[in-house]
């Protein structure tokens, strides 16, 4: 009889340990969210990020009007579509406002819902390429199952040229090298690349820490403006992941360590 009681007190004990573990990690998850109030905030009503978003797509378009096709190729133009083309920082703020991660299903019911908005001067840029001879590509890493949703959401916003053909969606793998590669393989050359993430350019990013990110951006750094546009996204990326190994792989308190391990302080 005395085993039965202890056993049980031990096991009230645990579950008293477990559920204080999970409501620690439950807040912490919450704070981490809340971290990104200001960079959605500023995304959803700033002047400064509209100015930045026309900023580039006039960019895009004088880069594109410039760039000479390989003789024999067609000019094509390489995409990304999140924070690129549209925005789905309602999907960020749903988040934050129930204190949530990011997860595949939350967000694959957000890209069923097909409430993404475009980001301003995407879609006529979309439509002056592929009316002055160039052709519009979009390749996101978007999971394929989602094509059906993305094409009428795309559509429905007014992009033009949304067909099986020119929506190159993630299907084995998040490295993109492989679709640029098979647009090229089509007689495109892809005169100017458009992102919110540097592996939105090239395979030389992808897997890489932020170090390793920066010093291939200052390799390249005649590209940019020229041959790659880059879009602002302060909310996500692979920016985050590039701040320790295994980032997401870290409980959430740990996150929060990482996030200010990595600030730049003044000593004063």
């Amino acid at each position: 009889m005395k085993s039965t009681a202890l056993r049980v007190v031990v096991l009230s004990g645990m579950a008293t340990v477990v559920a204080g573990c999970v409501t620690d990690q439950n807040a912490a998850q919450v704070k981490l969210e809340q971290q990104a109030v200001l960079a959605v905030n500023w995304v959803q009503q700033s002047g400064e990020y509209q100015a930045l978003a026309y900023q580039a797509f006039n960019t895009a378009r004088r880069a594109f009007d410039t760039a000479k096709a390989q003789a024999g190729r067609k000019k094509a133009v390489i995409v990304d579509l999140d924070e690129t083309m549209i925005d789905n920082s309602a999907y960020a703020a749903w988040r934050i406002e129930h204190g949530v991660p990011y997860t595949k299903p939350t967000w694959a019911r957000w890209m069923e819902a097909k409430q993404a908005v475009a980001i301003d001067g995407a879609v006529s840029f979309a439509r002056y390429v592929n009316s002055h001879g160039g052709r519009m590509f979009y390749v996101s890493n978007r999971d394929d199952t989602s094509y059906v949703a993305t094409v009428e959401n795309l559509q429905k916003l007014g992009f033009p040229g949304v067909s099986r053909e020119t929506v190159l969606l993630r299907t084995t793998q998040s490295n993109k090298q492989a679709r640029f590669d098979l647009v090229k393989s089509k007689g495109y050359d892809v005169v100017v690349y458009i992102g919110d993430n540097l592996n939105d350019f090239g395979t030389e990013y992808y897997g890489k820490n932020n170090r390793e990110r920066r010093l291939q951006v200052a390799a390249q750094q005649k590209q940019f403006g020229s041959k790659f546009i880059m879009l602002p996204n302060p909310a996500y990326g692979d920016w985050i992941s590039g701040m320790a190994v295994d980032y997401y792989k870290q409980t959430p308190a740990r996150q929060l360590e990482i996030n200010r391990e990595n600030l730049r302080v003044w000593k004063d």
